[in-house]
């Protein structure tokens, strides 16, 4: 397994990966068991091998680290190598759901279903339209993988700037 190279992490990421390590900093004392490292990194959205995650945790504690336990610099040094780099993964894996009967692409009945399991409020018909008028930029009637790509961007974007 080759190591993904170490990069900062911005506030959020940060955040992220310290509700998670204080999930398992049971007693409050800023450390959590290297035993539990598997669960850390499962919830970040990373699998590994227990032969992989030994190696990861070799890696994050150094070689003058505490074999037992991992301490938050230790956890924020792995997170940086190991999480997650690339939202798109996630967009495609979302965009497999959405695609409800596999074709390759989001239809006005799977749109609209989208639509309304996310709003606050039931969209009508026509609002449903519009949406997927703004969505689908080559106006074919469908949103394909890249113009889905596009929307959840720019709607991140749009949360951001909010």
């Amino acid at each position: 397994m080759a190591a993904p190279k170490a990069r900062a992490l911005g506030p959020e990421e940060k955040d992220e990966c310290m509700k998670i390590f204080d999930i398992f900093d049971r007693n409050a004392e800023n450390i959590a068991p290297v035993s539990d490292t598997m669960d850390m990194l499962t919830k970040l959205g990373q699998t590994y091998t227990k032969r992989e995650t030994e190696a990861i945790m070799k890696e994050a504690r150094g070689p003058k680290g505490d074999k037992k336990n991992l301490g938050p610099e230790e956890w924020l040094t792995l997170c940086s190598k190991w999480v997650r780099q690339d939202d798109e993964e996630e967009i495609l894996r979302a965009f497999k759901v959405f695609d409800a009967n596999g074709d390759g692409v989001i239809d006005f009945d799977e749109f609209k279903f989208i639509m309304q399991k996310v709003g606050e409020e039931p969209l009508t018909d026509a609002e449903v339209e519009e949406a997927m008028k703004e969505a689908d930029e080559d106006g074919n009637g469908v949103i394909d993988i890249p113009e889905f790509m596009d929307l959840i961007k720019k709607s991140k974007n749009a949360l951001k700037e909010a």
